[in-house]
Order: C-alpha cells, then structure tokens, then sequence
C-alpha cells in the first residue's frame, strides 16, 4: 500500500483498458494479479490478454467455468491447453480433462503438446466425439498418441475412415483399423450366426418329425459363439432350449403311452389264441375290446397297430363264419332227417349243398347222420323208379311194333296205314319215355319219308319236272356272268337227278324240253370259257417270250465295267413287268412253272449282283476296320484329315453301288460310330489334358492363396514366415518350371504376394525400430524429470516418491540394445544418486550446466545432418557450425568413421540436461525425422 502511494500506479492496475493489456505483459505467467485480472476485469481484451499470458492452471480453470464472452473463451481454451499440458500436476488435470465443461478440442490440443505420455492418454479417453479421435489418430506426433486415438475410434465408419486414411501413413494405426474392423464384423457374424441357430432352435420345438440331430447341431455351433456378454440372446437360446426340452418329455411321455398301448395290444392279440371260442359271447366279448383297441390306435394314428388289429378283426370273423358253418351244416343234417322220415323223394339238392360245405364243418358224425337220412330218401326214390322202368318198357314195346307197322305200310305204299300207325307212335312216346338213338332216328326218317311221300302226293312229280323246265329256260334268258350262268345249269341238272333217284317214270318229251332249255342257256357260258382259254394261251406264249428275253439281256449285264447300279435296276423293273405288266394271266399250274422258269432265268444275274454286293460290303467293312484302327492314335495330327478322306470314300463308294437298306443301315451305323469313337477319343484327351491344366493352375493359385494369407500373419515370428515363404517359392518353382502364357497372371499374382509378405517383414522391422526410438524417448524423459527435481533442489524424502513412481514406470517400458540402455541407465543412475546424497547433487547439478551448450549444439549437429530447419535464434550458431564442419571435412585430420545420427541422438539423451519448451520440441522433431529415416 504504501509502495503505491509513492509510485505511480502498474500498467496493469490503469484505468486504460490498453494500458491494462499491456500491463498484462509484464506480469509473470504464475502471479496472482495476472489470474485476478482473468477472472475479475471487466474488458475483453484485457481477460483475453491474460489468458494468453497466464499459465496458472487453477486460474485457467476457473476463468473457463465463469467466462461467458466467446472471445475470451476463444482465446482461454489454447492456454487452458497449454496449461493441462505443462502442469505437474496430474490427478488435476486428469480432472478438469475429464470434467463435463471441458471440451474435445482442448482436450486434442492437450495431446498435441503434453510431454507426459499418460497425459496424453488421458486426454484422448475424456474426449468424447469420435472424429476428434479420428484425427488425432492421424496426426498426432508420437505413435504411441496415434495408437491411443485409434484405440478410442469405435463406429465402423470412423475405423474405415481411419483404416482408409492411415493406409499410406501409420501402418500400425492402419493395421489396428483393420483389425478392430473385422473384430467388429466377426462380432456381427457371431450375432447373425447366433440369430439363426435361436431362429432354427425356436423353430425346432414346433418341426415334426425326429429332431435329435438337429438339435445336436444347433448346439455345438452354439457353443463355438463366443457370446458370454450378451445376455439376450443368451435367455433367448435358454428359452428355446426349454421348449424344445418341453418337448421332449412331451414325446416322451406319448412315446411310453405308445409302447404301453403296443404292450396291450400284443397280450390281447396273444390271448386270442388260433382256435375259435366254442361260446359266441366270447365272440361278442372280444368285438367289444377290439373296437376299443381301433378307436386308441385311430387316435394315435398307428397304421401297423390298426394293421394288426385288421387281421384280429378277419380271424375274429373266420370263427364268427366257422360257427355259422357249424350251425348251417347242423340245420342241414336236420332237414335231411325230416325228409328221411316224411315220404318224399326230392332230396332238395342236400348232396349239392352239403358238398359245399367245408371239410373242416362236416365232422364225422353230422356225415353219419346226413348220409343215413339220404340213403333212405334214396331208396324210396329208386324204388319208384323201378316202377316208373317197368311201365316205360311196356309202353316201348308197344311203340316198336308199331313202329315197325308203320315202315312196313310205307314200304307196301300203303300211306294211310302208315300215316295212322305214326300217329299212334307219337301218343305212345310220352309214356315210353327216353326212346334210345336209333329209335328216334328211325321215327325221324319214317316221318320225314311219310312227309314227302305226302307232299309229292299232294304236288306230284309232274309239277316239279315243269318247274325245273320253266327255271332252265328262264336262266336262258336272264344277263348273268359266264361262271354264275354255268353253277345255275349246273344246279338245274343236280336237281333233275334228285327227282330221277325218287321217281325214275319221267315222260321223254318232258326231259328233252328240259335238256335243250339248259343246252341253250349254258351256249353263252361254253362261248366264255372258249375265249378265256385261248387267252391264257396267248399270255402262255408271252411269257415264255419274255422270259427269253429277260434270259437273253441278263446274259450282257455282268460285262465289264459291270454296271450293278443299272443291274439292279433292271431287275426291279422286270420283276415288276413280270408281276404287274400286261402279260396276261395263266391257270395256276402253267403259272408255277413259267415262274419257275423265269427264276432260273434270271438267276446267274442274281447270283452275280449278290456277289457284287459281298464284295462291296467287304470294301465298306474295310473301311470301318480302317476307321477304327485310327481310334488306336486318335491324338495324331493328320488323324481328322485321315478320317474325312476316308468318308469321302465311303460317299463315293455308297454313290457307286448301294446294298440292301438293311445292310446299308447297319454298316453305315458301324461306320458312323467308329468315325464318332476317333472324334471321341480325341475330345476325351482334350478334356484330360485341359483337366491337367485346371489341376496345375489350381495348384498354383492355392500357392498363391497360401502367400496372401502368409501376408496378413501376426501371431508368427519372422523365421517362420521367411521359412514358409521359401518352401513356397521352392513348390512354385517346382510347379511352374515350364512357361506357359496361360499362367501369367497367377506368376504376376504370387510375385504380388511375396511382395506384399517382404512388406509386411519390412513394417514389422520399421515398426520395431520406431518403438526402440519411442523407448529411447520415454526413457530420456523420464531422466529428464530426474534431472528437473536435481535441479529442484528436492531432498531425499520429498523426492522418494517421485523417484520410485520413474523407476516404475523405467521398468516398464523394454529394454533397448545393451549398449543405448547403459548409457541411458548411468544417467538415471546418476540422477537417482544425486537425489538421494546431497555432495553427489552439487556435483551433478554443474555437470548438467556445464553440458547445456553441449546439448544445444548436439541438436544442431542433429538438424544438420538431416537437413532440418533450425530456429531463427540458433541461426548464427548454425552457419559456426557448417563453417567448422566444412573445415573438418576438407582437413586430414577428418574422422572417417563419424557417428550417424542415431548414434548421435542416443548420447545426447544420455547427456544430463533439461530441455527448455523449444529444444524439447527440437527434440522430438529430430526423433520423428530419426524414425522417418531409419
């Protein structure tokens, strides 16, 4: 207060809001009046110009929560960064990170500027949009940043995003991606998969039929999902299962009431027996079960038990018969007793009956009875016959002698006598009962010669011979055929005899009239028969004319050159003249032989044309036997040429000389099944060869299958894969020995999977390298807060904590080469041993002092040798620098075997030093071109 009274009052304290923001300038980053003026000053630009110069990170906090301008807020949010990212301490930070008011960007701001790698981590798991994370994971500046920020990305569409993005810029981010990626897509998989065995198991408890099998699949792809943390599915698999258990027992149940119902049944068919009951109720009793056996199996649905119980039911209903037998062969018995014991002599047809009974029924006693009761029916029945016999034979004796009256009379002419005694005969006949043969045929003749002795008696012989004359000069003049004429005559005669062998008296003028009537109406016929006989004469001759010269010109056809063609055409045509020309017809007897002739005729041209025909079927027989002698060496080239010439021959030899069809047809078969079989055989070697090709290149695709999949291998060390790749190259080489064009692309294939397995080896190495570089850098840091709390001036015990919490952490990163971590491990050593011992913190406190130049010109030495900027301050350093280089170079005392810049870089982390904001971010630029380099 006082110093205020006598001093003017501080630029920051002015009531000019200019004077303030440049008053803000002077004030040091940690004073409370720069965090009073943050929180409390009305102006804007005065809060924003303390937000850029506070690096109070309680203050920053506090100005951000009550901080409503956009500007200001604008201008906080870097140095709140800023702030979270320098601050020691951590459980702080870690707090306003992951605090609701805190946003993503200064979260990713953080990341990009906190040293402290578990800072880092924390701020990139309190960041909340993924696209933030996305981008970090992009470009952030350590690797092990971008792998946190990948870790975090989990959408699909982010890690496509990213996988897409880092492909050709962070291998492990990119790897980490794609892995994440089929992680998410076998997870979807397992979900799909895991639906559709629910699916099939709900579906299963209400499937018919058998279902065990199914089941049993189900659960054996159920139990190769990994699903322990998804609790639906999991409740709804236990609930299918449980239906389908249900339903077990439930078939379980009906399966036992089954074998329940099976095991009744049996007994009862068992109990059945094979002999009828003797009592009918029995039969009742057992209809009774058996329907109500039908009516369960009905309702079960049992065809074999409704089987059995059919064939119960039929023997049931052969007994039911058998005792209805029984009753009927017992009323029979009794009906043939009644009649036995009536006067009857009708047996009723009880033989006929009782013979349709079956053996079985007809026992020996009901026999006894049934034959005793018909033998007297029987005897009575004779006994009546005998008498019936005796009047019958008196009545045919009498019927005899009348009989032979009669014929005696017609003999004698006496007609009335006989006519009369006929008479008699026929009254007699009914009482004579069956007359023998001869008898009968004899009154037939009687009563037939009575009949027409009384019908010419009535006509007379006169009226006939009169017809017969009138129908003979009609048939003169009635317009009939020749051979129709002569049966009429012919018939008008065979009657004329008749009336001749009855009454030969026959007046002569009669029978002339008669005979000059049938002369004049056969003349035409007579005439006929003329002119049909001297035209088979005239034919006679033709033929035979014919047939000489048919003989004459067969002789001139077999001449040489023999033309066979015209040969056989010329017999078809002679032997259709032959058959179908003009030559007339013959009687058959003429014709037999002239036939005969005419085939003998032509038989030496026959024989020679059917010669002819051998020869030439041996000719095409030979060219088959050709043919299929080249199937034999089908795969030759001029085979097909072979083949087709031959066809060609055939063509002209089938043009030349045809054989019969039948021989045509069936040698021409042989000899297109022998040209297919040579065809054949060719397109089979075709296909074996071109199977041989598909099997080689599907060989060598599987190589090529084999060295993708080599590519995308993690869980195999180096040896292995360069062993595996090798075997492969040797079965390529092997396989692929001969060039082929065919093949190219699978050569171009397997070259581009040995490339791509060579890369992967190459990542692998490159990403070692980088995470010895990110160790180098973790462990430099780590000795560098060793070297800040020297610097402290912290004691033993206030340091022992944050001494043991470096170790820790020292001993969980990897080790490195032995020689980087001695270097490394003498200055942690170091350090912890001036920390502990106060004489031994002096000392190492002024080699660190004494080393800060060393340290800045090893970092130009550094940018230097990988031809990066350095900054404008360092810049005269810099040119020294070149200028002594450039000298040493031209100089003798030049060292030939100067550090690289890894070798470089690893002694100047091993230098005890802290690195202000500027080197360290020179630092971790030359760590990051370093990593970029090797």
């Amino acid at each position: 207060m006082i110093s205020n009274l006598f001093s003017r009052t501080p630029l920051h304290q002015h009531a000019d809001t200019a004077q303030r923001v440049l008053g803000i300038a002077a004030l040091p980053p940690e004073s409370g009046e720069l965090a009073q003026l943050l929180l409390a000053d009305p102006a804007p630009e005065v809060r924003i110009a303390a937000a850029l110069r506070c690096a109070e990170l309680a203050a920053l906090a506090s100005a951000w929560d009550a901080e409503t301008d956009d500007s200001v807020r604008h201008a906080l949010a870097p140095a709140l960064a800023k702030a979270l990212a320098r601050t020691q301490d951590s459980a702080g930070a870690k707090a306003i990170l992951e605090a609701q008011r805190c946003t993503d960007a200064i979260r990713s701001e953080v990341v990009r500027h906190a040293r402290d790698a578990e800072r880092r981590r924390a701020a990139i798991a309190a960041i909340r949009d993924e696209t933030a994370v996305v981008e970090l994971a992009l470009h952030a500046e350590h690797a092990e940043t971008r792998i946190n920020a990948a870790e975090r990305v989990q959408t699909p569409d982010g890690l496509r995003k990213l996988a897409e993005a880092a492909k050709n810029k962070d291998h492990g981010v990119a790897r980490l991606a794609r892995q994440r990626l089929d992680a998410i897509k076998q997870r979807h998989g397992q979900d799909a998969e895991a639906d559709a065995v629910i699916a099939q198991l709900e579906a299963l408890a209400t499937e018919p039929g058998p279902i065990l099998t199914a089941v049993i699949d189900l659960n054996r792809r159920w139990q190769a999902l990994d699903l322990s943390d998804d609790a639906v599915r999991l409740a709804r698999c236990d609930a299918a299962r449980q239906l389908i258990q249900t339903r077990f027992e439930r078939e379980q149940n009906e399966q036992r009431a089954k074998t329940q119902f099976e095991r009744k049944l049996k007994e009862w068919i068992a109990a059945l027996g094979t002999a009828a009951p003797a009592a009918p109720d029995a039969l009742a009793t057992m209809r009774t079960e058996l329907a109500a056996l039908r009516e369960e199996a009905l309702a079960r649905s049992d065809s074999a038990a409704l089987t059995q119980l059919d064939e119960a039911e039929q023997r049931i209903a052969l007994w039911e018969e058998e005792l209805k037998a029984h009753a009927e062969a017992h009323a029979l018995v009794i009906e043939a007793e009644q009649l036995a014991a009536g006067t009857s002599i009708d047996h009723a047809e009880l033989p006929a009956r009782w013979q349709a009974l079956s053996r079985a029924i007809r026992t020996h006693e009901l026999t006894r009875r049934f034959e005793a009761a018909l033998t007297t029916v029987e005897q009575r029945r004779l006994a009546q016959i005998q008498a019936t016999q005796h009047e019958a034979n008196a009545a045919r004796q009498q019927l005899h002698a009348l009989l032979h009256a009669a014929e005696q009379a017609l003999a004698a002419g006496q007609i009335a006598v006989a006519r009369t005694a006929v008479d008699q005969v026929k009254a007699l006949k009914a009482a004579a009962s069956l007359l023998p043969k001869p008898t009968t045929q004899r009154l037939g003749r009687l009563v037939q010669q009575l009949v027409e002795l009384e019908r010419w008696e009535s006509f007379g012989q006169q009226n006939a011979r009169n017809q017969l004359c009138e129908r003979a000069e009609a048939a003169a003049t009635q317009a009939l055929d020749a051979p129709q004429l002569a049966l009429e005559v012919q018939k008008l005669r065979n009657e004329w005899k008749a009336l001749d062998q009855q009454y030969a008296g026959v007046p002569k003028a009669l029978w002339e009239r008669f005979n000059g009537a049938c002369e004049r109406a056969y003349a035409p016929a007579a005439r006929f028969f003329s002119e049909q006989a001297a035209k088979r004469k005239e034919a006679r001759k033709r033929r035979e004319e014919f047939i000489a010269a048919a003989a004459a010109h067969a002789g001139t056809l077999p001449g040489e050159p023999a033309d066979w063609r015209a040969a056989e055409h010329w017999l078809r045509d002679t032997d259709q003249g032959w058959r179908e020309g003009d030559l007339g017809s013959v009687d058959p007897g003429a014709w037999k032989k002239l036939d005969a002739q005419f085939k003998a005729a032509l038989a030496p041209l026959r024989d020679a044309l059917s010669a002819a025909r051998d020869r030439a079927k041996a000719e095409r027989q030979a060219l088959i036997d050709e043919v299929v002698a080249l199937a034999a060496k089908a795969m030759e080239r001029d085979v097909p040429s072979q083949v087709k010439a031959i066809q060609a021959r055939w063509q002209a030899h089938a043009k030349a000389f045809s054989l019969a069809q039948r021989d045509e047809r069936a040698m021409w078969k042989q000899f297109r099944a022998a040209c297919d079989a040579v065809f054949e055989a060719r397109q089979n070697k075709r296909k074996e060869e071109d199977g041989r090709k598909n099997e080689h290149r599907h060989a060598l695709q599987d190589l090529c299958a084999q060295a993708e999949q080599l590519a995308q291998i993690t869980d195999k060390d180096e040896q292995e894969i360069r062993r595996a790749l090798r075997d492969l190259q040797e079965q390529w080489k092997q396989k692929a020995a001969a060039a082929d064009p065919s093949l190219r692309d699978l050569e171009a294939r397997f070259g581009k999977a040995k490339t791509g397995v060579d890369a992967m080896l190459s990542g692998r190495a490159r990403a070692r390298e980088a995470a010895v570089w990110q160790t180098l850098a973790a462990k430099e840091r780590l000795c560098e807060e060793l070297d800040a709390m020297v610097r402290l001036g912290l004691s033993a015990t206030d340091a022992a904590p944050q001494s043991a919490a470096v170790q820790e952490r020292w001993a969980a990163l990897p080790a490195m080469a032995p020689a980087w971590e001695k270097k490394l491990l003498a200055r942690r050593d170091a350090a912890l041993a001036a920390l502990s011992e106060a004489a031994a913190a002096g000392k190492y406190l002024a080699q660190i002092e004494q080393g800060a130049t060393a340290r800045r010109e090893s970092l130009l030495e550094l940018e230097l040798m990988l031809g990066m900027d350095s900054p404008p301050e360092f810049q005269p350093q810099r040119l020294a620098l070149q200028v002594k280089k450039l000298k040493e170079r031209f100089s003798s005392a030049a060292s030939a075997g100067a550090l690289t810049a890894g070798e470089r870089l690893v002694a100047w982390c091993a230098q005890p030093g802290v690195a202000d904001a500027l080197d360290r971010q020179r630092c971790e630029r030359i760590l990051a071109r370093v990593e970029q380099t090797r």
